[in-house]
């Protein structure tokens, strides 16, 4: 007996995943910027702000060391070294950039030493930069010391406890306190802010030189 033929299938359609395409390392690079420069903005709001709420002449007045406007100095100019730096990585992520033409030279004339080279070009100046934003938390932790010193000596002036000098030490004692507690308020605030700025810094710097090396190889 002769089966009926069946009718022949309809191709399926094949629905095509789309690719995800990843952005180049210029264009990472270029955010980068974009995204420090959008940062600055909103800590730029942040001290306006501060300074209609008076936050900063209760800084001045309560730590008269300046051991905090010191470590704010500080943190403003690494700040700003901060966004030239990752302008000068914006423009070292382009093809034909100086690193790059500087690795293929290194790789003819000392091959060995040409990945070493490189490292030192992207990594070298962010060394420098870490060291200030450790300074930051130590000049805190420096303010912290002072102001307990400052307490300590008012306490070694006492003649004798009386309760009305009691009251006086006490009242004297606050300002020791208040050292302590701003610069190792703002230490802490300006290392957290300078060291995430680096570290994004340092993961730009890694992709720019892996970039180099696989183009190279």
């Amino acid at each position: 007996m002769k089966l009926p033929e069946m009718p022949p299938e309809a191709p399926s359609e094949v629905q095509a995943t789309p690719r995800t395409v990843m952005p180049s390392i210029a264009t990472l690079a270029q955010r980068l910027f974009w995204a420090w420069a959008a940062a600055l903005g909103v800590a730029l709001f942040g001290v306006l702000w501060m300074q209609t709420r008076g936050a900063w002449r209760a800084l001045v007045h309560g730590d008269p060391s300046g051991i905090s406007l010191a470590i704010v100095l500080l943190t403003a100019v690494v700040t700003l070294w901060c966004g030239r730096r990752a302008w000068w990585l914006q423009a070292q992520a382009r093809p034909g950039s100086l690193w790059r033409q500087q690795h293929r030279a290194d790789r003819s004339a000392t091959p060995d030493l040409a990945a070493q080279l490189l490292g030192e070009r992207s990594h070298g100046p962010h060394e420098t930069a870490w060291w200030f934003a450790a300074a930051a938390i130590k000049l805190g932790l420096l303010g912290t010391v002072v102001g307990f010193i400052v307490m300590a000596t008012e306490i070694g002036q006492l003649p004798s406890f009386d309760i009305d000098q009691v009251q006086t030490l006490l009242k004297q004692m606050t300002g020791g306190m208040a050292i302590a507690l701003y610069t190792t308020l703002v230490g802490l605030t300006a290392n957290l802010w300078l060291g995430l700025q680096l570290l994004l810094l340092d993961r730009m710097a890694d992709r720019i030189a892996a970039d180099i090396l696989a183009q190279a190889e």
